[in-house]
């Protein structure tokens, strides 16, 4: 085969036939079909999702007919008829709200939670005239069932992103008006209660999780993460538990190495839609980890009864609490599956991924037979990723479901998981090198027959050569004490990358050409660039990307092998400027300021100093589409960086200077960073502090520099220099590695050498 997975799989089939089929017999495993859970009502009741009645063709879960086209072009043109857009797409010039509906009691206590939480106003809207009066500022607005009943009123609300229904377990009783009219207007469900069933913090956590998500990428846009959220050597992982708060002190075990957890709703214990709500809440409350949200159904290998109906108000429930990705089985009838896409990709696009999936259990599939399988599974283009899991009878089996992914015709966009239920086929599961579904000690059982643990996995992967161990290093002097050996070793372990990040500390550029040639070649994965090298690397370099072409400085070297020739290649790109934006957009998100004020101009950035980071600054500055004024104490380095990106030299910090630099059109900044060093002991004149701008110091150390320490004294919203050490690592770790990076874990490993401000 052409593919380079196919070199190793003559050695695996000899691995594992020599004794990996022993690896985890000792666990408990569900068998396909598993004997349905105990459930203390029936999970076919009344859920809060879809208002029309779903009409269906049959009942039992089979490959549909192959009558029409499974991959229209229209499909595809859906799928990318645009890429998508950058970072300032988060702080568009608009208001931002979040409206709450449901029962009075409940929206008080929780809209004053929340604001307490997230520092926002509650605004009452008791009426539709104080709904369409919507807050200049971001807050938390308390609708009143009356401006529901307006038309006017619904209307509005129906238009907005960010309107989540509070959701009582009475709510979900049969003709239920009040609940049919908030949900009609509403988005998002949140399960509600009285404490301690439904503590306050848990509401709070839930809707904050929604704030976030609900950004998305638009409808009909390419979405630009899917392929590091599922990325080389990613793994989910299949809870059994049939109660989430079981799984609670387990967490930090069942987390290491996984990048998702799979909420399996078909094996909870109570499968009610508003208990089902409080599940996803109790598990979001207690992770950071993507959720997996999934019903499957007995003949797709699980445990809920073969009611379509039944199955698509659930998912349609999913949709509603937030989970980031559906898994959507391709056996139904495709009205009731096109019912549930065309929802999705209205109402939830950019919020909840796709998944569609299929499992052929206990019997063996033709090619062709297999090959309509992963078409289908692929909705004619309405899903972000397709899963398809066959049974397998032979090692062949487990090797040829990936020649049979490959020949399906799917976009090469589209992530694929193709696996083989049984003993014999986990060696498809090793062999499949995205969001692979794994199995932990930790659970209960194992969800399907032939899981293995992320760890089983990725150490015969290492043992197989399929990930080949990589030395990484920071270059530069002085760096001594640097967090950044600290932050990507944690990032490799956490993620069970069987690789290595060092200091390389040189005066001299030339010494890294030195170590890692001839035989050092093969094993090095690339480097962090600091001072003084950012600039001298480049001649070492066989290509750039364009942002190190536009700033002029390199931070991260990446070594790929080129196609066909199988050639190292040093690639030089730069992570800082995105490190500088990433945590400047959550500051200007959190105060409710857009890139352009209140009278549609860009708001004002100001870059201090000269130097290849005050480069990397004006350039993040001018990408948000911010109006860049440029200050340093050589009038010569300012120049050269604000012709560099179109901005305009300030020779003092006064209002006077400001309003000349922006043709007499404003008068204070919006957003400074300041790239000196932390001993200069820089400061802003208190007149341009007024506006309260979002103040950023990139030096990590001392963490409150002189800077921040007055920023933070005038009531500024701040950014001090270890966000941006982290948030560029996250770039860096991610260019290496081809998948999402473990950030809190960075996080963390960085403030344990370094004061978090708070």
């Amino acid at each position: 085969m052409s593919s380079p997975r196919w070199r190793y799989v003559a050695a695996a089939a000899l691995f594992f036939l020599s004794g990996l089929t022993a690896t985890v017999d000792s666990f408990p495993v569900l068998r396909c079909p598993p004997s349905p859970p105990s459930s203390s009502s029936s999970s076919s009741a009344s859920a809060a999702r879809t208002s029309a009645s779903l009409a269906l063709n049959q009942h039992s879960c089979k490959l549909p007919s192959s009558s029409t086209s499974t991959r229209p072009a229209s499909g595809l043109s859906m799928l990318a008829s645009s890429i998508a857009s950058t970072i300032c797409r988060t702080v568009s010039g608009g208001n931002m709200a979040i409206y709450l509906v449901g029962a009075t009691n409940q929206r008080i206590a929780v809209a004053e939670a929340v604001s307490k939480a997230v520092g926002w106003p509650v605004v009452k809207a008791t009426s539709t005239a104080a709904l369409l009066s919507s807050p200049s500022i971001p807050a938390i607005v308390d609708v009143d069932d009356s401006t529901i009943a307006d038309a006017k009123g619904a209307e509005f609300l129906e238009a907005q992103p960010l309107v989540i229904q509070l959701v009582e377990m009475e709510d979900f009783a049969d003709n239920d008006e009040k609940h049919k009219s908030r949900q009609a207007v509403s988005r998002f469900d949140v399960a509600v209660g009285s404490e301690p069933d439904v503590p306050l913090a848990q509401i709070v956590q839930s809707i904050r999780h929604i704030t976030r998500l609900s950004d998305g990428f638009g409808d009909g846009t390419i979405d630009a993460n899917l392929n590091l959220d599922l990325g080389a050597n990613t793994f989910f992982l299949s809870l059994t538990f049939p109660d989430m708060r079981e799984c609670l002190p387990f967490l930090p075990g069942l987390e290491r190495g996984v990048d998702a957890l799979e909420l399996r709703v078909d094996l909870l214990q109570d499968r009610t839609p508003w208990s089902i709500l409080r599940q996803v809440a109790i598990l979001k409350s207690a992770t950071q980890l993507p959720i997996i949200y999934t019903v499957r159904s007995k003949d797709q290998c699980g445990a809920f009864p073969n009611d379509a109906e039944a199955i698509f108000k659930l998912l349609g429930l999913g949709l509603r609490a937030g989970v980031e990705v559906l898994d959507v089985e391709a056996c139904w009838d495709r009205k009731i599956r096109s019912h549930l896409l065309d929802a999705a990709w209205r109402s939830y696009r950019g919020t909840t991924r796709l998944l569609g999936s299929y499992h052929v259990v206990g019997r063996s599939t033709t090619d062709q037979e297999a090959l309509r399988i992963f078409q289908e599974c692929f909705h004619d283009g309405r899903v972000d990723a397709v899963k398809v899991v066959l049974t397998a009878n032979s090692m062949r089996d487990a090797y040829h479901v990936h020649e049979l992914a490959a020949a399906a015709g799917l976009p090469a966009s589209v992530p694929v998981v193709a696996l083989c239920l049984g003993e014999v086929g986990k060696l498809s599961r090793v062999l499949n090198s995205r969001y692979t579904p794994v199995t932990n000690k930790l659970l209960p059982y194992v969800a399907a027959p032939g899981q293995l643990t992320a760890g089983e996995i990725m150490n015969f992967r290492r043992d197989l050569g399929m990930v080949p161990s990589a030395s990484f290093c920071l270059l530069g002097h002085p760096i001594s004490k640097s967090p950044s050996p600290a932050m990507h070793n944690a990032a490799f372990q956490h993620c069970l990358l069987p690789h290595t990040y060092s200091l390389f500390e040189t005066e001299d550029v030339l010494d890294l050409k030195a170590k890692y040639s001839d035989q050092n070649a093969q094993s090095f994965g690339g480097c962090s660039v600091t001072i003084p090298h950012k600039q001298a690397v480049i001649p070492l370099l066989h290509r750039v990307s364009p942002s190190v072409d536009a700033i002029g400085a390199v931070n991260t070297v990446v070594v790929e092998r080129e196609a066909g020739t199988g050639q190292l290649r040093w690639v030089g790109h730069n992570t800082d400027w995105k490190g500088i934006v990433k945590p400047i957009v959550q500051r200007l998100r959190e105060t409710g300021r857009g890139v352009t004020d209140a009278e549609g101009r860009p708001r004002v950035a100001l870059v201090v100093g000269g130097g290849g980071t005050a480069l990397a600054a004006a350039y993040g500055m001018t990408s948000l589409g911010l109006r860049l004024l440029v200050f340093n104490r050589t009038p010569s380095k300012a120049q050269d960086v604000a012709a560099r990106f179109g901005g305009t030299v300030v020779h003092a910090l006064t209002p006077e200077s400001i309003l000349e630099a922006t043709g007499g059109q404003q008068g204070g900044i919006d957003v400074v960073v300041s790239t000196i060093p932390s001993t200069a002991g820089f400061l802003l004149p208190p007149s341009l502090l007024r506006a309260q701008p979002v103040v950023m110091d990139v030096a990590y150390r001392p963490a409150e520099t002189a800077l921040l320490a007055q920023a933070r004294e005038a009531g500024c919203p701040f950014v001090q220099g270890a966000e941006m050490l982290i948030a560029q690592g996250v770039e860096q770790f991610q260019l290496w590695t081809k998948r999402r990076a473990p950030e809190a874990v960075m996080r963390a490993a960085v403030y344990a050498t370094v004061e978090e401000l708070k």
